[in-house]
C-alpha cells in the first residue's frame, strides 16, 4: 500500500446479497450467479496523475457472498507475468504501461481470472481518506518504530510543505495512526521482506474494514462520496451505495488473506544482464490455489 494498499474503498466496494439456497456449485456456477465478486485495489507509487507511474500495491477484494466473507489477496510487486504486448516483466510496471486496463489485462490472463472493477489511489488520496474516518488503529512492535518514522517525514511532506508539526511514533503497542502515519506503516519496506509489507497493507485494509462495520448505515452515503472524490473507480457511484449496504455485515466477519504468488510455489530470482528482482512462480500450482481460496470456502 504504498498508497499502496491503501485502498480503502474497501468495504464500500460489496455486492448484493443473494437470496440462492447453496447447496453445490462448481466455480462456473459461482461466477456465473455473481455470487462471487472481485474488485482490483490499485496504489500508485506517487502524487502526480500527470506522470507515469507503477502499482505499488494490488490487492484483490473478494465478495463472497456463497460464504459470507471478504477475503484479500496481495499480488507481489515483483511477480514475473507476461505482460501483452510488452513480454516478461514485473506485474508493476503493467500499469505504467496502459493503466488499469492494461494491468487488469496483465492479472486476468496469467491468473484466469476475469476482474472487471477496480478502485485506485495514490499517495496523497490515501491519505486524506485514512483521516476522513479517524485514523487507523494499528498495533505497532518495537522492530517497527525506527523504520516507521525513517517514512513519516517523508509521507508528511505529501500534504505539507514545513516540517514543524510531524507526529512520531516513540513507543510500541496500538496506536491510532493518521493519514501520513498510515501511509508511512504502509510502505516500511528495509526491515523485512516485500512479503510482510503486503501483510502490512492488508492489516491497514482489514482493521479499516472493521472500523467501517461499526459506523451507522446512514453515514455510508456520506461516507462515500467523501472516499470518492478522492479515488478513481469504474464503478457506478449509485452500485457502490447499494454494494456499501451490504457492508454493515459482511465487514463484522472475518476476512480471509492469501498472499500471491504461494510460498511454497515461488521464488525469488534475478534475469537479464542487470539482474533484476523477480519473483518466479509455479502457475499451475499458483492458479489453483488462487481459485481454490477465491471460489471456496
Amino acid at each position: 500500500m504504498k498508497k499502496k494498499g491503501l485502498i480503502l474503498l474497501l468495504l464500500l466496494l460489496i455486492s448484493f446479497v443473494s437470496t440462492f439456497n447453496v447447496y453445490s456449485f462448481s466455480e462456473r456456477d459461482i461466477k456465473e450467479y455473481k455470487m462471487i465478486e472481485n474488485i482490483l485495489l490499485i496504489g500508485l507509487d506517487g502524487t502526480n496523475d500527470k506522470l507515469p507511474k507503477r502499482s505499488d500495491t494490488m490487492i484483490i477484494l473478494t465478495i463472497d457472498k456463497l460464504n459470507k466473507s471478504l477475503k484479500l489477496t496481495s499480488l507481489a510487486r515483483d511477480t514475473l507475468v507476461k505482460i501483452p504486448g510488452r513480454g516478461e516483466e514485473k506485474l508493476t510496471h503493467a500499469y505504467a504501461y496502459g493503466q488499469e486496463e492494461l494491468l487488469m489485462q496483465t492479472i486476468n490472463e496469467n491468473s484466469d481470472l476475469d476482474i472487471k472493477d477496480y478502485a485506485v489511489v495514490n499517495f496523497k488520496s490515501f491519505i486524506d481518506i485514512v483521516d476522513i474516518i479517524g485514523g487507523v488503529d494499528i498495533n505497532v512492535n518495537e522492530k517497527e518504530i525506527h523504520h516507521l518514522n525513517e517514512v513519516i517525514k517523508e509521507c508528511y511532506g505529501v500534504n505539507h510543505e514545513d516540517t514543524k508539526n510531524i507526529e512520531y511514533i516513540t513507543s510500541s503497542g496500538n496506536h491510532n495512526l493518521n493519514g501520513y502515519q498510515a501511509l508511512a506503516y504502509a510502505r516500511i519496506r528495509k526491515l523485512d521482506t516485500i512479503y510482510k509489507r503486503d501483510e502490512r497493507q492488508r492489516l491497514i485494509l482489514t482493521n479499516i474494514a472493521h472500523k467501517l462495520s461499526d459506523v451507522s448505515i446512514s453515514k455510508y452515503p456520506q461516507i462515500a462520496k467523501s472516499i470518492l472524490r478522492h479515488i478513481k473507480v469504474n464503478i457506478a457511484f449509485n452500485k457502490i451505495i447499494d454494494l456499501a449496504f451490504i457492508a454493515h455485515e459482511l465487514a463484522s466477519y472475518d476476512i480471509s488473506q492469501l498472499e500471491f504468488p504461494i510460498s511454497e510455489y515461488r521464488e525469488e530470482g534475478r534475469i537479464g544482464e542487470k539482474g533484476t528482482y523477480v519473483v518466479k512462480w509455479d502457475k499451475n500450482k499458483n492458479i489453483e490455489l488462487l481459485h481454490q481460496f477465491i471460489y471456496g470456502n
